[in-house]
């Protein structure tokens, strides 16, 4: 009976090593500098040492670990295989008296140690600089082998695709491209059908989709963010899984594969149909992104990039398969495409339904009006909560928003045909009654759409669910900050819990009574507020004019002068009528030069111009200027503009 040990062929595995060695000693010697390395050089800094403290050591010079994390096990499997590419190679091998089932798992088993040692190692130097250094108040041994545990599973999942796409192709450059298209395929193919169902159904919340879980559906973007974002035991079981299935389908399709595949593109006929029509539709879609969003919302020339983008596709892909480019004569198969791409379009009209569809008022439990879908996806735990929207149910709110969409819906050209600098997303989440969601998302000019809004942002109802103001407790608030604009460096620090309490109460009764319209004219107006919730966490707003209540009371308290730039911070202002497109930058023209311009010096009417001017373009810009050639810029609108502005420019 043969012995256990003669399951391994020494000869075979010294062979590996000789040839793919070398990459697992690159992959130590980045680690190396990347890690230990890197908390060496910081702890012998004592002045760099608070910089020491992480949640996970992939902070540590994480743009070094992320390339060798995304490089090492595709180019480990390149190597590795490369004897499968080469036909004297492939020949040579297979004629050794060794089944296929013991060259796969020799090769495939000695690559994998080859991976897995360099983090080993690396490991085994961090725990004992963890010992003999006392690294406990920087990160613990739990750290170490949660980045070890991660590093190994996405090592192996990126390898282990690596082989399987080494058993699809001839080529070892092919290997590579497509090692890398098919594991980013999963979040690529996401992208492009959703952004393309956004070109053809108006209305359709690709935004919302496509950010609601793309990092997690590629190992290349979840990586990507392995510095900043927990990796969870659920995504590891399933990585672990994968892994397990690639490694059996590579081992299933090595015994499959013939040895005259070798420098073919794809080694197997029938995936050579799948090959070329993927990357025809692949471009396609592309190609009709590209345009669509170079002529923003131009079906025309978004129909015009679809078939573009399939003609490039098609050919390039034929070119890869036939190994020339004497193709230009195969037009039999990107005709039968392109009469199923028709086909297939004429089907999507039916899908007017889904664009025309409003929930009925008796459908509906609740609604929600965003525009910022940040914080709606990205509910962390720490000061984001206090930004994420929470749903409306009062049933004149529910009104207000059906027919806010009803108008969105009859001006459906017109919003088509808006250019993106006047264009901005807003979303309308409804929540059924029998638990379903209906999402839209829209570009549109929200100005043209004020006397819809209006109703919806200034109810009480919009404001307590939208506003970080009335979701924070006083309890939790440890002072109120408010910084002044400019050079001046005032600032004013409220601390004394009564103090707290009564500011947040005036700041919640002024926030309550802003009228839509002065929550966009003043948006991001004025001396900013952070409210300070201790552990490095705090959210802002803006010291707005419309805030009369609590300027008030600031003033009483003696504080107003230091909370707010006044007439006395500013040297004089310049007034021009506004015939610029969108913001300007005041240094970018000489705006004392412009026709007509207005320099104002008296201090009162300096007053009227602060309480004034908003955000907003308007019908005149107003650049304020300030000592050491500081300057802002801000706007009026007729309905602001004070009355000696007005006069001036009849």
């Amino acid at each position: 009976m043969p012995s256990k040990m003669s399951l391994f062929n020494k000869e075979l595995i010294l062979q590996i090593g000789r040839s793919t060695g070398w990459v697992s000693i690159v992959y130590l010697l980045g680690l190396l500098l990347a890690v230990p390395i890197r908390i060496l050089m910081m702890y012998s800094d004592e002045n760099n040492r608070i910089n020491m403290k992480v949640d996970n050591l992939f902070k540590y010079d994480f743009e070094i670990q992320i390339v060798l994390l995304l490089a090492i096990p595709i180019l480990m499997s390149v190597f590795l295989f490369r004897f499968l590419h080469v036909k004297q190679s492939a020949d040579l091998m297979h004629s050794l008296p060794l089944k296929r089932e013991r060259i796969f798992h020799h090769y495939a088993l000695c690559g994998l140690g080859f991976l897995i040692l360099p983090v080993v190692i690396i490991t085994l130097i961090v725990l004992s600089m963890h010992a003999a250094l006392d690294l406990s108040p920087y990160f613990n041994t739990k750290d170490i082998f949660y980045w070890a545990g991660v590093t190994v599973l996405i090592d192996l999942l990126l390898y282990t695709a690596g082989i399987f796409i080494a058993m699809m192709t001839g080529i070892s450059a092919v290997h590579a491209v497509l090692a890398y298209v098919f594991l980013l395929f999963p979040a690529g193919i996401i992208v492009m059908v959703f952004y393309n169902f956004r070109i053809l159904l108006y209305g359709f919340p690709s935004d919302y989709y496509i950010n609601s879980n793309l990092e997690n559906m590629s190992p290349i973007t979840r990586a990507a963010g392995l510095n900043s974002v927990t990796f969870h035991w659920n995504a590891a079981i399933i990585y672990a899984f994968l892994t397990l299935i690639l490694y059996v389908l590579s081992l299933f399709f090595y015994k499959k594969r013939r040895l005259e595949a070798a420098s073919e593109p794809i080694a197997f006929s029938r995936l050579r149909v799948i090959f070329k029509y993927g990357t025809t539709f692949c471009t396609m879609l592309v190609g009709g992104m590209y345009f669509s969003e170079v002529q923003y919302s131009s079906m025309g020339w978004s129909i015009f990039g679809y078939i573009v983008g399939a003609i490039i596709g098609y050919f390039v892909a034929e070119m890869v398969l036939e190994k020339t480019w004497r193709v230009f004569t195969h037009l039999k198969g990107l005709g039968v495409y392109s009469v199923i791409i028709v086909i297939l379009a004429a089907a999507t009209q039916v899908f007017g339904v889904y664009e025309n569809k409003i929930p009925k008022q008796d459908e509906i439990k609740s609604v929600l009006v965003t525009d910022n879908l940040f914080y709606l996806q990205n509910q962390d735990k720490s000061v984001g909560k206090y930004y994420i929207p929470t749903p409306m149910k009062e049933r004149k709110n529910i009104k207000a928003v059906r027919k806010l969409h009803q108008q969105i819906l009859t001006d459906k050209k017109m919003n088509q045909d808006q250019g993106m600098s006047q264009a901005e997303n807003s979303y309308i989440i409804y929540e059924l009654k029998n638990g379903k969601k209906v999402i839209r998302e829209y570009r549109l000019n929200k100005k043209l759409y004020d006397d819809f809004y209006k109703p919806i942002y200034e109810s009480s109802e919009y404001k307590q669910n939208s506003l970080p103001i009335f979701k924070v407790a006083e309890k939790n608030i440890e002072t109120i900050n408010i910084y002044s604009n400019g050079p001046s460096g005032k600032k004013v620090i409220i601390s004394e819990p009564e103090d707290v309490k009564r500011a947040i109460d005036l700041l919640k009764e002024d926030t309550m009574a802003e009228t839509y319209g002065d929550s966009i004219y003043y948006q991001e107006k004025g001396s900013n507020i952070e409210i300070n919730l201790g552990k490095h966490q705090a959210f802002n707003m803006s010291l707005r004019p419309s805030y009369t209540n609590f300027e008030k009371w600031l003033k009483e308290k003696g504080w107003l002068e230091r909370a707010s730039v006044s007439e006395k911070d500013i040297d004089y202002i310049i007034v021009a009528r506004n015939h610029f497109e969108n913001r300007i930058d005041p240094s970018s023209l000489n705006i004392e030069k412009e026709p007509g311009a207005l320099k104002i010096t008296d201090k009162q009417q300096i007053k009227q111009a602060i309480q004034k001017t908003g955000t907003q373009p308007g019908n005149y810009v107003a650049v304020f200027y300030l000592p050491n050639n500081y300057q802002e810029t801000y706007y009026f609108d007729d309905e602001h503009a004070p009355d000696f502005i007005k006069k001036h420019f009849k």
